[in-house]
């Protein structure tokens, strides 16, 4: 088990920032208190296995947008274990992971609801970071749906292109064609012709014998 007085400086407070703190600590089985200090910077004390501390430092070092006054962006953790120059004890009393929020002693409604205020703000915070990804996607598959209309016009200017080449080209074979079968025609006659000729001339030769 180890202890550990945990300092976190950037855009961290007024935006939900201590219910994901207590989200995370509670996941990775700590014990502690987190409370925001004058100075803009949030204090967190904590207890627990060593390995879970570690990385419950990974999940609280947050980047954002900085530009973003509603984003949650960690600048800087420092973290000082117990023995250690900067490592200060617990600031009062707790059992499990508690956000404090100044009130010498809450009441449990008190409590409720500055949690559930807490909770809002993280909740807003995240949704509006999901509603500028919707946005996002909705633009990309606006330019998809754009890019994808665009080629199909031109699949489609395509298509037409080699329909109507088809039709050309299926119209002048049906000419040539007609040529031919009118040259066929016409040699089919003469060949008709050539052949009453010489039948006729054959039965007079033989009614003559």
């Amino acid at each position: 088990m180890a202890k550990a007085r945990i300092l976190v400086e950037g855009m961290t407070q007024g935006v939900g920032y201590r219910a994901l703190i207590k989200q995370a600590a509670r996941s990775l089985k700590l014990k502690g208190l987190i409370r925001n200090l004058p100075d803009e910077t949030v204090e967190i004390f904590c207890e627990g296995p060593k390995q879970n501390i570690e990385e419950f430092l990974k999940r609280i070092h947050i980047k954002g947008k900085p530009e973003d006054i509603l984003s949650i962006n960690v600048t800087e953790t420092k973290c000082f274990w117990e023995g250690e120059k900067g490592y200060q004890p617990p600031w009062k009393p707790y059992k499990g992971f508690e956000i404090d929020y100044g009130i010498e002693k809450p009441t449990p409604f008190q409590e409720s609801t500055l949690e559930d205020h807490e909770y809002g703000k993280l909740y807003f915070s995240d949704m509006r970071g999901e509603m500028k990804g919707f946005r996002t996607e909705l633009k990309e598959f606006k330019e998809n749906t754009s890019k994808d209309f665009q080629t199909l016009q031109g699949e489609t200017k395509g298509f037409r292109s080699e329909l109507k080449g088809f039709r050309e080209d299926t119209n002048t074979n049906f000419e040539q064609m007609a040529e031919k079968y009118g040259d066929i025609s016409q040699e089919l006659k003469r060949f008709r012709e050539t052949i009453e000729k010489f039948l006729n001339q054959f039965l007079k030769e033989r009614a003559k014998k």
